[in-house]
C-alpha cells in the first residue's frame, strides 16, 4: 500500500457529485479566472498506472477552462531525451507564467519510474534526480508557482482488463513501450511508485492517491480534490461565487 496520508478511500463517493460534472467544471473555471486575477499560477501533475484514466480526466478538467490561460505538456516517457541537459530540463521549457495553469500527463516521475524500470539509471543517479525534483518543486511554491500531485492509482487486475479492451478494440497502437512494460511488470511499478510517492510526498506539495478502478468515481474524486485545494489557496469559495452569478449578481464571459 502507498504511504501516503492525502488518500480518498474508493468506497468514497465525493460529496460534489450530487452538483454535477458540469457545475463542477464552471467552479474550475472561476478558480482558474482568480488565480490570473492573483497572479498565482498552478502545476497540475496527474501521475498513475497505464490506462487509469488520466487522458479523460484531463479532458473533463480543461473542457471549461479559459483556453488563453492554460497549457498541457504531456512528452513520451520513454522517448524522453535529456540531449546534454539536466534531467528536468524538457519540463523547465512548459513553466506557467503567473495566473495560469499547466497540466502534466507524463511526467518526470513517470520518467524516473521508467528509467528505474530499465535499469537505465542507478541508485545513486536516481537519488539525484528525484533530489532535483524535491528541490525545482519547493522553489516554485515559494515563488507564487503551487504544485499539485494526484497519483491514479489502478489495481493489476482492473490494468490486464483495460490493456485487454485495447487490444481487442485494435486500439493497442497507442499505448507506448511504457505503457506495455507497466503491464507485463506491474508489481515492480508498483514498488517503484511507491518510493517515488514515499521520499517526494512533503508539506507544499502533497501526493493525493485516488483509486481509479471506477472511471467516473476517480474523476469526481479529482474534481473535489482540485477544488478543495484551489479554494484553500486562493481563499476564494467558487460554488458560493458561482450561486451568485446563477442569480445574476455577475456576468462573466
Amino acid at each position: 500500500m502507498f504511504v501516503i496520508l492525502d488518500r480518498h478511500p474508493s468506497n468514497q463517493i465525493p460529496r460534489s457529485s450530487i452538483e454535477g460534472i458540469e457545475t463542477l467544471q464552471e467552479r474550475f473555471f472561476l478558480l482558474q479566472r482568480e488565480s490570473a486575477h492573483q497572479k498565482i499560477a498552478h502545476i497540475f501533475i496527474l501521475e498513475g498506472f497505464s490506462s487509469s484514466g488520466k487522458g479523460s480526466i484531463l479532458q473533463s478538467l480543461t473542457i471549461r477552462l479559459d483556453p488563453r490561460k492554460f497549457k498541457v505538456y504531456s512528452p513520451y516517457v520513454d522517448q524522453s531525451e535529456d540531449r546534454g541537459y539536466p534531467f528536468l530540463w524538457n519540463f523547465w521549457k512548459v513553466l506557467p507564467r503567473y495566473g495560469e495553469f499547466l497540466f502534466y500527463l507524463n511526467t518526470y516521475y513517470s520518467r524516473l519510474a521508467y528509467l528505474r524500470s530499465q535499469k537505465k539509471i542507478d541508485l545513486n543517479e536516481y537519488d539525484h534526480r528525484l533530489l532535483s525534483i524535491l528541490n525545482t518543486e519547493r522553489i516554485l511554491s515559494k515563488d507564487k508557482i503551487i504544485v499539485h500531485k494526484f497519483f491514479l492509482h489502478l489495481s493489476k487486475k482492473e490494468q490486464k482488463k483495460r490493456l485487454e479492451e485495447s487490444k481487442k478494440k485494435k486500439k493497442d497502437w497507442e499505448l507506448s513501450a511504457y505503457d506495455k512494460d507497466q503491464g507485463e511488470h506491474y508489481k515492480r511499478y508498483f514498488e517503484i511508485y511507491d518510493s517515488i510517492l514515499s521520499s517526494s510526498r512533503t508539506v507544499d506539495s502533497p501526493w493525493i492517491v485516488i483509486t481509479s478502478d471506477k472511471k467516473e468515481d476517480s474523476k469526481l474524486l479529482v474534481f473535489e480534490a482540485i477544488l478543495d485545494r484551489l479554494e484553500k489557496t486562493l481563499n476564494y469559495d467558487s460554488k458560493t461565487n458561482l450561486q451568485k452569478i446563477n442569480h445574476g449578481m455577475e456576468l462573466i464571459p
